[in-house]
């Protein structure tokens, strides 16, 4: 079970409030500090096997970092390692596919250079000898006409058949080559292509495996670029064969057309001979023959002049074929090398793929230890994480534990006094040697009984003679006794008959029944009076209030003392209003709740909770029982207050709404004890707050100290003040308000979540309320007033459980108004009950209709000495 705030006088609410259950009893006050015990002794057993547990997680995860550390190193080699492997296969990739598209026609252009003998890096010449071909072929072209049409078809073509036999002899032998190259070259280009192949496999590979070596890197380079140089080498050769087919054929038709031209020369020649030797001269021809003779001399000689060109060109071109010839066998001479160095590559590549494989194996060995290891280093941190979180969980849960538990043993075992420790004093307890006593108290009031000792008869003779003894004055001895005795009167009434024959007068008379509070009870006012006493006064339950009486000779059942609840809530109830009404005039109030019991409320399905609202003035106090601890309830109490009234009470949010609900007729004053108490509380259990706390005690103290020194120089009845007032007001308002100005800056250093920010935060909140005695010297700064007259209800709750019903629990809260209001004005309770019950039986058993007289601030003072026993 946890211990009530309101039970203990406090507004703090202690860390997780358990109800008892509702058939159960409230266990005692040992029974309660074992169970605290036992909850502590779990607790801390919980929060060592967690520390215990945290701490070995803490080993596991540091082994399990520094294993991860390792296979990270090992994974970022690795992963570097495949990173350039990847880089440099792009880079092949990407020098392939731009070595495909412009090979082909560098390699051409370069032949025609080579072969035209003209440097292949000036681009110039290679245009002026494309342009040099393209002009021999259109003139070879128009040769080629001009023969055709001068030339006859005889011998010449005869000739020309003979040559041009030769030359496709000779083509078929060169295309039979060039034949035999093509299939060479594509049996290289197989090769290369199987050796691409294995290449890219092993480029994978080592891509996955990420571990090749710096020698494998370099033969793959020397294979890169071998195998580029035999493209181009191929290219070049099967445009050089291109080359050498169209050549021939030129040079074939070339000759063919040389023999033909010399073939006509030769019978220009002879014709010419002839024409000599017949002496004709060519003025003597005629005209005709000797233009035509003269236009094929010209056609000779310029015939001649390409002939003589032709043939530089020829020998150039058959230059061309011979450095052909012999690039092609250099060429072979490469390919048989390249054929050797492939064997060799070949058998380089098996060995380092048999290592390779195995370390492929071992890296797939690697990467399922790495993902086995990753994976339980993900579980060990989610468990380290957890571990954690549930570490955090329970320091934060022992933390409040420890300051509950502290909180509680304050409550429990400490002082009830929050004031801070005083130096031991050095005066001794008690009455002083020397000091003059006070004396007895006199008693004036008490009845006094005289009674008469005197010593037997025959003391009071003389033995020897047998005279008696005289009288010699008296000793009186005081003896103050008490006898509470019940009694039974017997009240006997007689009647008395009319012996006349009057008929306007009565015929019998009797004596009036005597007053009777209830109807046909056979108690009278005394013994009521008593047990209201017992009850409220003395805080004893019903049963003990039964016992008391049966010890006292008057047996009474508690039975019977229940049953008359409901005849006295109407006796009270006014008195009860008249309290309450004369309250909401008081400029100062003070306002308090604490839990209660209705037992009757467990019927309807419910909880039997109910909340206890007191509100105090100078002169009255009052007190309400209701289920609810809402605004609602509040407004039943301070709902009639008049306007600029000031209401001291703790931080509860009920006090702040019912002061919206008002809208400004009520001045909330905060208090300041409550305020002192957060300070407390958050330094229990916590040695490292246990200076911050003093120092923040010592702040609020010293508001206490100036506001006592204050409250001398200011007298409440009157409100008028001293000299010294102002000096001493001053001096407060700079300490207050540098009290808020350290909380402000204290509260900018700390977290959210830090446990001094809490009641820091609440201070400057509150900062309003908390300020309001400042300027009211009649308000004070705490609400312990409220507080002190919730005790004795709170040792009436604790001793009868509550109340049994709501008519119950509405006679409570109306009897404690009435018996703490007269104890404030110092109004003797029993007397004062007696007389009322007595006039309420007088009235009929009901309440006086005037209740001026009955009430302390409206009865006259000869009164009000009568009811205070000094009369």
């Amino acid at each position: 079970m946890a211990v009530r705030a309101e039970d203990l006088g406090s507004g703090v609410t202690p860390i997780r409030r358990v109800d008892p259950p509702p058939s159960d009893p409230e266990p005692t006050q040992a029974d309660e500090v074992q169970a605290w015990r036992l909850r502590h002794e779990r607790e801390v057993a919980r929060a060592e096997a967690a520390e215990a547990r945290a701490e070995e997680l803490r080993r596991a995860e540091i082994a399990a970092r520094s294993e991860l550390g390792s296979l990270k190193a090992v994974f970022k080699a690795n992963r570097k390692k495949l990173i350039e492997a990847r880089d440099e296969a792009t880079a092949i990739r990407r020098a392939a596919k731009n070595a495909a598209s412009l090979q082909e026609e560098v390699q051409r252009l370069t032949e025609l250079l080579a072969a035209a003998r003209v440097d292949p890096g000036k681009r110039s010449t290679a245009v002026s000898l494309r342009m040099q071909v393209a002009e021999l072929r259109e003139e070879n072209g128009w040769l080629r006409e001009r023969l055709s049409e001068s030339l006859g078809s005889g011998g010449p073509q005869r000739r020309g058949a003979r040559s041009r036999d030769a030359l496709a002899e000779r083509a078929r032998n060169q295309g039979e080559l060039i034949k035999s190259l093509r299939t060479e070259r594509g049996g290289l280009r197989k090769r290369v292509t199987q050796l691409n192949r294995e290449r890219l496999e092993q480029r994978k590979r080592l891509g996955r495996e990420a571990e090749q070596s710096e020698s494998f890197k370099k033969t793959i380079r020397t294979l890169h670029r071998e195998n580029i140089e035999l493209r181009r080498q191929l290219r070049y050769n099967r445009d050089q064969s291109d080359t050498l087919v169209q050549l021939y054929d030129e040079v074939k038709w070339l000759r063919w057309t040389l023999k033909g031209s010399e073939a006509g020369k030769k019978k220009l020649k002879e014709r010419i001979v002839k024409l000599r030797a017949s002496g004709a001269t060519l003025s003597k021809l005629p005209s005709d023959e000797a233009a035509q003779l003269r236009n094929a001399l010209r056609r000779s000689r310029r015939q001649k002049t390409t002939i003589r060109s032709l043939m530089r060109d020829n020998a150039r071109l058959r230059r061309a074929v011979r450095v052909s010839t012999t690039r092609r066998e250099t060429l072979q001479g490469q390919v048989g090398r390249l054929r050797a160095n492939g064997q060799r590559l070949s058998k380089r590549l098996s060995g380092e793929s048999d290592e390779l494989r195995k370390a492929l194996r071992r890296t797939r060995r690697h990467k399922s230890a790495i993902r086995s290891l990753s994976r339980d280093n993900a579980r060990l941190r989610k468990a380290v994480r957890k571990a954690l979180k549930r570490e955090a969980a329970l320091e934060t849960e022992l933390a409040e534990v420890r300051a509950s538990r502290a909180v509680l043993s304050r409550w429990m075992y400490g002082r009830r006094s929050e004031q801070q420790d005083k130096p031991p004093s050095k005066r001794r307890r008690g009455q002083q040697p020397g000091a003059p006593g006070h004396g007895r108290t006199p008693r004036p009031a008490l009845e006094e009984r005289i009674e008469t000792h005197e010593p037997p008869e025959e003391a009071r003779v003389c033995s020897g003679c047998g005279t008696g003894y005289v009288a010699n004055g008296e000793r009186c001895t005081t003896i103050v006794e008490i006898d509470v005795k019940a009694h039974t009167r017997r009240i006997v009434r007689r009647r008395w008959r009319r012996r006349c024959d009057c008929a306007h007068v009565p015929r019998e008379v009797i004596a009036p029944a005597p007053d009777r509070l209830f109807p046909s009870t056979p108690y009278g006012t005394t013994v009521w009076a008593r047990v209201l006493f017992e009850r409220y006064v003395c805080h004893r339950p019903l049963n003990g209030v039964a016992d008391w009486l049966t010890r006292q000779g008057l047996a009474i059942s508690a039975g019977t003392l229940g049953n008359s609840v409901t005849r006295f809530v109407p006796l009270f109830e006014p008195l009860g209003e008249a309290i309450l009404e004369h309250q909401h005039a008081a400029p100062v109030r003070h306002g308090d709740e604490t839990g209660w019991r209705i037992q009757a409320l467990r019927e309807s399905g419910r909880s039997g909770r109910a909340w206890l609202w007191v509100s105090v003035t100078e002169d009255a106090v009052y007190f309400h029982i209701d289920p609810s601890r809402s605004a609602e309830a509040a407004l039943v109490v301070f709902g009639g207050a008049t306007a600029g009234q000031v209401l001291v009470v703790d931080r509860f949010s009920t006090y702040k709404k019912l002061a919206r609900v008002l809208d400004g007729r009520l001045t909330l004053a905060w208090c300041w004890a409550h305020q002192r108490r957060d300070f407390i509380d958050c330094a229990a259990g916590q040695p490292q707050l246990s200076r911050w706390c003093r120092d923040w005690l010592g702040r609020i103290a010293a508001i206490y100290r100036l506001n006592k020194t204050r409250l001398s120089h200011y007298r409440a009845d009157t409100g008028e003040r001293d000299e010294g007032f102002v000096d001493v007001q001053c001096e407060l308002e700079s300490e207050l308000k540098a009290l808020f100005a350290t909380a402000e800056r204290e509260l900018e250093g700390l977290d959210e979540a830090a446990r001094q920010a809490a009641p820091l935060r609440s201070l400057l909140k509150h900062r309003e309320g908390l300020s309001v005695f400042l300027d009211n010297p009649q308000v004070p700064m705490d609400n312990n007033v409220a507080e002190r007259k919730l005790r004795g209800p709170v040792i009436g709750r604790r001793l009868s459980f509550g109340s049994d019903s709501k008519d119950g629990a509405q006679l409570t809260a109306l009897m404690y108004s009435v018996v703490e209001t007269l104890a404030v004005n110092d109004i003797d309770v029993r007397l004062w009950l007696a007389e009322w019950l007595k006039a309420c039986a007088a009235n009929g058993g009901r309440a006086p209709p005037v209740l001026s007289e009955w009430l302390p601030w409206s009865m006259t003072r000869q009164r009000r000495r009568t009811l205070t026993g000094n009369a």
